[in-house]
């Protein structure tokens, strides 16, 4: 039972962790966003600072992302942050709260689309902030955001 457990155990790790791992920012501003793995390929839009992404493969120097609406693209690999996790948004308006729980009161509301950095994690909540600022602004449950 106990090699069971452990195998089980392994495998929820292994299959855990690259959600994880896969999610980055775009670490300059005005990134081009390429249909392909080259500098001559079209740029379909241009990512900010900051903004989240998941890599989903590697070919050499570049690396595919997907954003929150599922626009998949090519960045060159040095212009992705893995170490700053960002988040956007998903619903229309969300309440930012003073603490990870529904009994601390709102210091503000957060709107579809925009990016904020993640600074912690906690119990189903995020403390986030401005990302430039690196200032703290408030906590939003997790499943109100993408990227995190």
């Amino acid at each position: 039972m106990k090699n069971i457990f452990c195998f089980v155990l392994a495998w929820l790790i292994i299959l855990a962790a690259p959600v994880w791992a896969n999610t980055a920012s775009i670490g300059k501003d005005k990134v081009n966003v390429r249909n392909a793995p080259s500098l001559k390929a079209d740029v379909l839009f241009q990512a900010h600072l900051g903004y989240p992404v998941m890599v989903e493969k590697t070919k050499g120097k570049w690396v595919q992302i997907k954003d929150w609406q599922d626009n998949v693209g090519w960045v060159y690999a040095p212009l992705v942050n893995k170490k700053v996790h960002t988040a956007v948004i998903k619903p229309e308006r969300v309440n930012i709260r003073k603490g990870p729980g529904k009994k601390y009161r709102v210091v503000g509301q957060a709107e579809c689309g925009e990016v904020y950095k993640v600074f912690k994690k906690k119990n189903g909540w995020a403390k986030i902030g401005y990302y430039l600022e690196n200032q703290q602004v408030g906590w939003i449950r997790r499943d109100l955001l993408w990227g995190e």
